[in-house]
């Protein structure tokens, strides 16, 4: 679960890459690449598994900029499938929306809910940057603060096990920076969360139903003889809100690779812990996006 940065090295700049749409257009484009950042799960641009201080698309301050994505987890016992879409406003404002399609495949059956059970979680969000820069030669990050409002289709199974509601909202504050000289992104969040599972298995339950901040970090590194290429790791901790099933820290591995501002593509390696009672939750993680 990866993060999209700025390279800036030559020929990967903003003006390298050709025009989706006339100079004089909303959609200008202006911005350089990787800036936009990728989408997560929830739908926000940044990592995979944390939200960054970006906002998402290539528009300048002057302009507006989209990104469209789809991503697929598969771990030891369940897979999930997510698609979005961000619009970024003015170098200032971005909304996002992602549906994620979580699949119990035979665990279902295990968990008594019936083979093949999905759950469908829809989340909205919205993301203002307060102040600072990506990547210009000042030491101080970009800042942003955001909120996401997130809805579980299921409304039987997940009062089962002990959650409190099948709708919920997240407020987040994020700081991001790249410094170019070493090639190197640094990004901390702060999420006040009740999701349980991130909102699959709802909000809140039987042992807490209190917002609790829960740390989100990110680093990435961009070696100098791999243009456009990314590696690096993601940490991000998690409420535990249910008796029904202890709930884990995250981690990945990822290399994220910018083939150019329309195309970025992920792939990752992913320790979810336990989920749903089902321990050991590790395995692969494949994203591509698009955008302009």
């Amino acid at each position: 679960m990866a993060c999209g940065v700025l390279y800036s090295s030559p020929g990967h700049a903003a003006g390298g890459d050709v025009s989706l749409t006339g100079p004089n257009s909303i959609f200008d484009g202006e911005r350089a690449l990787g800036t936009s950042g990728l989408s997560s799960l929830e739908g926000s641009s940044g990592g995979g598994i944390a939200s960054w201080a970006t906002i998402g698309g290539y528009g300048s301050k002057k302009g507006v900029g989209m990104a469209f994505h789809y991503s697929y987890v598969n771990v030891t016992n369940y897979w999930d499938q997510n698609a979005g879409a961000i619009l970024g406003l003015y170098d200032r404002v971005e909304l996002s929306y992602s549906h994620n399609f979580f699949q119990t495949r035979g665990t279902g059956a295990l968990l008594g809910i019936g083979k093949g059970y999905q759950f469908d979680l829809d989340t909205g969000g919205i993301k203002v940057r307060l102040f600072g820069h990506l990547a210009d030669k000042t030491l101080i990050p970009q800042f942003a603060i955001g909120a996401m409002y997130k809805h579980d289709g299921d409304n039987k199974v997940i009062h089962e096990v002990g959650a409190k509601s099948t709708d919920g909202a997240d407020v987040y504050f994020a700081a991001t920076k790249l410094y170019p000289s070493i090639g190197l992104l640094i990004n901390t969040t702060m999420r006040l969360t009740k999701g349980n599972q991130w909102g699959i298995l709802g909000f809140g339950g039987d042992r807490n139903d209190s917002y609790h901040p829960q740390f989100e970090g990110s680093l990435g590194y961009l070696p100098s003889f791999i243009p456009g290429l990314v590696v690096g790791v993601e940490y991000r901790t998690k409420p535990r809100n249910q008796n029904f099933t202890p709930e884990s820290n995250w981690f990945d591995v990822y290399a994220s690779y910018f083939v150019n501002k329309h195309l970025n593509i992920t792939a990752a390696y992913v320790s979810l812990g336990t989920i749903a009672t089902f321990r050991n939750q590790t395995g692969v993680y494949f994203s591509a996006q698009t955008g302009f």
